[in-house]
């Protein structure tokens, strides 16, 4: 009696942008479901478009198949469109899940491969260009996906699918609270130093504080293009003591045990990761109402929001915090609950394969 072959793991080839430390948030997603989606089912490949990176071992690590191609400039640079096309017709993949790139990627990935094409849209702006929302075009793709609702509401031609980033919550299902708090309280924001994170208006806030709360300290955790801006800027507001830039953080939780508030004074953003570890880790969250923020932040009860450029909100929201250390307590234990019951890895994980799993079986 014949026995019948195991089936093979299905292919998922994840196109990526930067390898560098500032897409970590991207391939972070990526990483999870290497590790965690079943791999008798499931085999993830990762190709970053923008080069060589540190993330490429990250992702193998993580059980990926990855490397970096040098293909940034889209239809602009026919050459490395050539190449890409070659690479993926060397490949048999199942399904395509573009997280980076217009419609020359989309069309390229459908002609060379046959898969089905997932396009996860993230960001409600275009950095190259400005602050300003846009509108995208989900042309090409089987599926859309978006970081957040807020995200969604800007894909102008398709259904789209929420699936939201999760973390993980230290002590599983009974996350343990913080310790009391200590004399001194430390701000700290996370992500990358350009102007769309905001982080101007937190050194503005904390000088505003500091006359009322000597002790308070601010940690940004992040590298970039306006960080000799933003230390100048500490310098001028009297912060140059108060003020401490760690460069970019690999593992957010070295830090956020020191932490007592994560600050988000962010213009944008799509899904705010940062916030969603701070929360895991028990911290509550002071950020602007903008983007997806409020889908993960419940106002006054794991955090404020307040308006974004918003300095004497921002300030008075942290204020009531430094003032109530138990009301800080309280709001990073809501907020590690919410991570646990709304956000977690395991959801994010089932939901992809799901999701993969549907996009197979149609026709």
């Amino acid at each position: 009696m014949n026995q019948r072959k195991p089936a093979l793991p299905r292919e998922v080839l994840h196109i990526l942008g930067t390898a560098q430390p500032e897409g970590s948030s991207i391939a972070r997603i990526v990483g999870v479901l290497a590790r965690e989606l079943d791999h008798q089912r499931y085999r993830i490949h990762a190709w970053f478009l923008a080069g060589e990176g540190p993330l490429v071992a990250s992702l193998e690590r993580a059980g990926a198949r990855a490397s970096a191609l040098d293909w940034w400039r889209g239809a602009r640079d026919p050459v490395g469109a050539w190449r890409f096309w070659q690479r993926l017709r060397r490949l048999s993949i199942d399904i395509v899940h573009i997280h980076y790139g217009g419609r020359s990627v989309r069309w390229l990935a459908r002609a060379a491969t046959g898969a089905k094409i997932v396009l996860h849209v993230h960001s409600r702006i275009n950095e190259l260009r400005d602050l300003s929302l846009v509108d995208f075009s989900a042309w090409g793709a089987d599926l859309v996906v978006a970081a957040s609702q807020a995200v969604a509401s800007r894909v102008v031609d398709r259904p789209v699918r929420v699936i939201y980033a999760g973390a993980g919550v230290p002590g599983g299902d009974a996350p343990a609270p913080r310790c009391p708090p200590s004399s001194e309280v430390v701000l700290g924001v996370a992500g990358r130093l350009i102007v769309l994170k905001g982080i101007g208006y937190l050194l503005d806030a904390a000088a505003v504080l500091q006359r009322e709360f000597p002790s308070l300290r601010v940690e940004i955790a992040g590298s970039g293009a306006q960080r000799r801006e933003l230390e100048q800027k500490a310098e001028e507001l009297g912060l140059a003591s108060s003020v401490r830039f760690l460069g970019w953080v690999d593992d957010l939780a070295s830090v956020l045990p020191r932490w007592d508030v994560l600050v988000m004074p962010s213009l944008e953003e799509g899904f705010p990761i940062a916030a969603l570890d701070a929360m895991a880790a028990g911290l509550p969250v002071v950020g602007s109402a903008v983007g997806g923020v409020p889908e993960l932040v419940e106002d006054g009860k794991t955090g404020w929001l307040v308006p974004p450029r918003d300095v004497e909100a921002l300030a008075s929201r942290i204020r009531l915090l430094l003032n109530n250390p138990e009301q800080r307590l309280a709001m990073g234990a809501a907020a590690q609950r919410r991570v646990r019951d709304h956000f977690s890895l395991a959801q994010m994980v089932e939901s992809f394969g799901k999701l993969y799993d549907e996009l197979l079986t149609r026709g």
